[in-house]
């Protein structure tokens, strides 16, 4: 047993809270608390962080600190050239979910602007949909290309090449450690300045009250884990990524305490800013609190919350508009340094690439990849691929991580960050081993019935189509000659 750790390295924690604090929090936790019962939806939320979210985050890291290697070599080390297929499927999913996490991270870069000049109209959703996106309405159809959108993704790439190609600690970590700092003291003082509206506080209790009927919904604590994969960056190479340059006397779970901390703080404020933002519009139009949304992420953020700022008079909108796409644009920026650098390691060691070549590659791969949604079918593309590259794959990933870490490698399980003082087992490990597994069974084969459960459309060729794509780079790469 490997003796308990006691530092912390507050870098490291800085750039792993930067992997959490992305659109998850920020976007995600309110929408799915809006269609999914209010405050009931943080019941099961809270019971997935417990057995899966933060336990798994420890097995993460504790692979990258022991190993001292990116995922794909971890799995290799344990389970030979199969495990470094099931390694490279996670990376080429991190790989697809960056390339649209860049192209929402240049909207937010396009919004800045249109805050900051007073471009956004009353009607937000013909603007985001018809003005910004050129929606074409159908997944088929390609329709207008954005170039406003282009732009952005550009000077998205270029910041993000620019911070990467240093070192983790020169790049990411220092960054992360001057921009998170903002994004927090931002939200808290937009939060103050919410809560003083008419009708924000009614938003505020329809996110705090549980509405209990939702508990014996199965797709609430179906959506609760899913969500857990998503905002905490798990199963995607990247906790291990960072991990692996930090010194094996490095505190790994309190380490991941602190994360938790910050992404659910983060996740609390940015709710009731957004809710109260609701309860406002509900107050202002006359109409149902429940009925003010009928979309979720993309419109939560582009159409619902900017319907909001538009109310206030000018000087308050420009300035309100500004600062809420500033946090969103940090929450995203600093989400895409950790799925560049995930990938970066992986190919830095697999293919004994320098980092300057790893990271101008894949930055270059992720700006192609990115030109797939700059069309007026942009989102619908988004949408089918989200469902497995955010979805299936990540699920799958991590169970797998359980199995073959868990049950595989010795060194990881009889780490003392799974014991207590007195040598006994403690409760994160059971709950991953055991509860963590059987859960993530229940959500894959659950989503796969619902996958399943109807008529096989274009969205779903595209997404197993990546799915078999993934799977035949995954092979070429594990079983590459030296």
């Amino acid at each position: 047993m490997i003796s308990k750790n006691r530092k912390l390295n507050v870098g490291y924690i800085w750039a792993m809270i930067g992997s959490a604090v992305g659109f998850g929090p920020m976007l995600s936790f309110s929408a799915r608390c809006y269609f999914n019962g209010g405050g009931a939806f943080l019941i099961p939320l809270a019971v997935a962080v417990v057995v899966l979210g933060f336990p798994l985050l420890i097995l993460e890291g504790v692979i990258g600190q022991q190993l001292q290697l990116p995922l794909v070599s971890a799995y290799g080390r344990v389970a030979g050239r199969i495990g470094k297929f099931f390694g490279w499927l996670a990376v080429f999913g991190v790989l697809s979910i960056g390339s649209y996490y860049c192209v929402i991270t240049a909207w937010t870069i396009a919004y800045m602007f249109y805050a900051g000049v007073d471009m956004i109209p009353f009607d937000t959703a013909t603007f985001f949909t018809k003005t910004f996106l050129h929606d074409s309405g159908s997944l088929t159809t390609i329709g207008t290309i954005s170039v406003p959108m282009i732009i952005s993704i550009i000077g998205i790439i270029a910041c993000t090449w620019f911070v990467t190609v240093r070192s983790v600690k020169k790049g990411i970590e220092k960054f992360c450690s001057i921009f998170l700092p903002i994004l927090f003291v931002l939200l808290v003082g937009f939060l103050i300045f919410i809560s003083f509206l008419p009708g924000a506080w009614q938003g505020f209790a329809y996110f705090l009250t549980p509405q209990c009927k939702f508990l014996l919904d199965p797709s609430v604590w179906l959506a609760a884990f899913g969500h857990v994969f998503f905002s905490f960056s798990l199963a995607l190479a990247i906790i291990v990524g960072y991990s692996r340059y930090i010194d094996r006397n490095v505190n790994i779970a309190q380490s991941m305490l602190w994360v938790v901390i910050a992404e659910i703080c983060t996740s609390i404020i940015a709710g009731l800013v957004i809710f109260g933002g609701i309860g406002y519009m509900s107050y202002v139009q006359q109409v149902p609190f429940e009925s003010v949304i009928t979309s979720s992420l993309f419109g939560l953020g582009f159409v619902v919350f900017p319907q909001v700022i538009v109310m206030f008079p000018y000087i308050l909108r420009v300035t309100l508009g500004t600062i809420f796409f500033f946090c969103l644009f940090i929450a995203g920026i600093t989400g895409l340094f950790s799925i560049v650098e995930a990938a970066v390691g992986n190919f830095e060691v697999e293919f004994g690439w320098s980092r300057y070549k790893a990271v101008t590659i894949i930055t270059g791969m992720i700006f192609i990849l990115s030109l797939l949604y700059v069309g007026g079918n942009g989102t619908y593309i988004i949408d089918a691929l989200d469902v497995m590259v955010s979805g299936f794959n990540v699920v799958l990933s991590g169970l797998l991580e359980i199995i073959v870490f868990m049950y595989c490698a010795p060194q990881i399980v009889q780490h003392s960050v799974w014991f207590s003082l007195s040598g006994k087992r403690l409760f994160r490990y059971y709950a991953l081993k055991y509860g963590a597994l059987v859960a993530l069974c229940c959500v894959l084969i659950s989503s796969l019935i619902v996958e399943f459960n109807g008529n096989f459309g274009i969205a779903h060729v595209i997404r197993w189509g990546w799915f078999v794509l993934a799977s035949c780079l995954a092979l070429a790469c594990a079983y590459k000659k030296k």
